[in-house]
């Protein structure tokens, strides 16, 4: 068992820095707003899970001690809180303005807000004698209001994005929301199994699996857009001087033919020069009135010409 959470462990913190990189080499190709807190989202939620770690292995043997006691419960706190502002940030950034303060975008909102001042009265609560009672009701209902902040803060990524946002990037923000709603309700779960008293790996929870997954999402997310074209299925390599005299096509038109001769879909031509399918629609449409050609394999033959 040892060997098997060693090994889990390695994977959980270097899928977390490829994870980070991932975002950072996004953010790098692709100018979003969200990138930058998805980024600091996922530090955060990496080193405050190292802290959870230390605390629980040293908690047992810390009588006494400041640092394990005190000091470690306060920065693990603080991480926390920051990670649910940063969350707050991400459901403003990504909400079209018109959805912002209604709907759930502002319960996601009032929600995070609710885990924020939870997570801070939890110090009043632990330090202050109470009955058992209370204190099982107070942290079934902090699991409680954790996954309604997840579940909707999940649902709003995976809902209308602001036009701000690059159309790239929304199949990531839906496949965050997916592991969102997935994972909401893992404190619950874990808190059922506790009060069941089914025994449970140590200082194993289900927000790992959460964390490997989104760091998988982020990874995979930056292969699929930084990765080469692949020029072997090309068709029509490049268009003609004299075609694009002729015909009088514009810069993006030729780039939009070269594109359609690779074999590209709609979806991925608008995903590799980030505007959306309705501009890529667009721009075909006009290409094949310039050029009198009423499908792609009539465009390129006459390109070619």
């Amino acid at each position: 068992m040892k060997q098997f959470m060693m090994v889990f462990y390695v994977v959980f913190f270097s899928t977390g820095f490829m994870g980070g990189a991932a975002l950072l080499l996004l953010n790098v190709r692709v100018r979003s707003r969200m990138l930058k807190p998805l980024l600091a989202f996922q530090l955060l939620f990496l080193v405050g899970t190292g802290l959870i770690l230390v605390y629980f292995a040293q908690i047992e043997n810390s009588a006494g001690n400041t640092l394990v006691e005190v000091a470690l419960p306060a920065i693990i706190m603080a991480i926390n809180t920051a990670v649910w502002i940063t969350v707050i940030v991400m459901v403003r950034l990504i909400a079209p303005s018109s959805r912002r303060r209604y709907g759930v975008p502002l319960i996601a909102q009032v929600f995070a807000v609710l885990v924020i001042v939870k997570s801070l009265a939890n110090v009043v609560v632990i330090s202050v004698a109470t009955p058992d009672v209370a204190r099982d009701a107070w942290h079934l209902g902090s699991h409680i209001f954790t996954a309604l902040a997840m579940a909707s803060f999940g649902i709003v990524l995976r809902g209308p994005v602001t036009r701000k946002e690059p159309v790239a990037l929304h199949p990531l923000f839906k496949a965050y929301g997916a592991l969102a709603i997935v994972f909401a309700p893992a404190g619950l779960v874990e808190y059922a199994v506790q009060a069941a008293g089914i025994p449970w790996l140590p200082y194993l929870s289900l927000d790992h699996f959460l964390y490997l997954s989104w760091n998988i999402v982020s990874m995979s997310a930056a292969m699929h857009l930084l990765r080469p074209a692949k020029e072997s299925a090309t068709v029509l390599s490049s268009v003609p001087e004299e075609r694009i005299r002729a015909l009088g096509l514009s810069a993006r038109e030729v780039e939009m033919a070269v594109m359609i001769g690779r074999g590209l879909t709609n979806k991925e031509i608008a995903t590799q020069l980030f505007i959306s399918p309705a501009t890529v629609r667009t721009h075909i449409y006009n290409l094949y009135q310039k050029v009198g050609a009423g499908s792609r394999v009539e465009l390129l033959n006459m390109l070619r010409d």
